[in-house]
């Protein structure tokens, strides 16, 4: 999908990576990265949400095949447990004793430590920024400076499975609950040409809600999804956005992580193809 009718004529484009929210469903933005690098598309400026602001600030952190290879392989390395340790029945005990949170975020925070060890925004080689949402205004909370690991502990923070993060005094949970797609933060960096590796949870093709959860699991991704939709639609006719196109994968829990290989391969060969239809590849090509 493609918006917009160019990039300016007569500059080379500001490019830039926006990498959207879907949690586990972050392994998809793996294959769409590699179809992005292997032509030699590189960021000049990359905006992340939730698991997009985990998979960009490591991307960010030195855009090339080499860093995407590090990434895959930890994520190939990481399992539910790792993320969010505990059993149902445990949790649901807990959720009943008025803990915030069904898991503490021990778990992801020694993931992300594992992606971005000892990181701050300055020691990124480009422009990186993440989105969280700040429950005492109910806005967006920015992070373009500062620890690394906080910021995106903050956007990943998904509410009741993990507790909010404290900020400054104030209480974030995951960015996608106000910008699943944080597109627009891409303009105001000064983009002009945009891949948008976005992890929609439903289309079309999604099953029919039948049960109580699937009905608000459903509602909630059109929620997240309508405001970018709506700043996709008014976006300026001298900026080029690409869509990439996103693998459907219905049947995948939201705490399964055994299917990565599978995820990675599918999502590939989507963006693949997409790219080659278009001609797209870097400033040589």
């Amino acid at each position: 999908m493609t918006a917009s009718a160019g990039a300016r004529a007569g500059s080379a484009p500001v490019t830039a990576f926006v990498l959207g929210g879907a949690g586990n469903m972050g392994a998809l933005q793996l294959g769409m990265l590699r179809a992005l690098l292997e032509r030699d598309i590189l960021p000049d400026l990359v905006v992340g949400c939730s698991v997009g602001a985990l998979n960009g600030g490591a991307i960010a952190s030195g855009p090339g095949l080499e860093t995407l290879a590090r990434l895959e392989a930890l994520w190939l390395d990481v399992s539910a447990k790792d993320v969010w340790p505990a059993r149902p029945l445990v949790g649901a005990v807990k959720l009943l004793r008025r803990r915030p949170a069904v898991n503490d975020n021990g778990g992801l925070r020694r993931v992300i430590e594992r992606f971005l060890p000892g990181a701050t925004f300055a020691d990124l080689a480009v422009p990186f920024a993440c989105v969280a949402t700040s429950l005492s205004t109910g806005g967006e909370r920015w992070f373009t400076e500062g620890p690394l690991v906080e910021a995106v502990l903050a956007s990943s923070a998904l509410p009741a499975v993990l507790p909010p993060v404290e900020v400054d005094g104030d209480l974030l949970i995951d960015g996608a609950t106000v910008n699943v797609v944080p597109l627009g933060r891409a303009l105001e960096m000064g983009a002009t040409r945009v891949f948008v590796l976005q992890l929609k949870d439903l289309d079309a093709t999604s099953p029919r809600p039948r049960r109580p959860l699937e009905v608000l699991h459903r509602a909630f991704a059109i929620s997240r999804n309508f405001r970018f939709v709506h700043e996709l639609a008014s976006v300026p006719r001298d900026v080029e956005v690409h869509v990439l196109p996103t693998v459907s994968w219905a049947r995948l829990r939201y705490d399964g992580f055994s299917r990565t290989v599978e995820l990675i391969e599918r999502s590939h060969a989507a963006a693949v193809a997409y790219l080659e239809a278009r001609g797209l590849t870097g400033p040589e090509g």
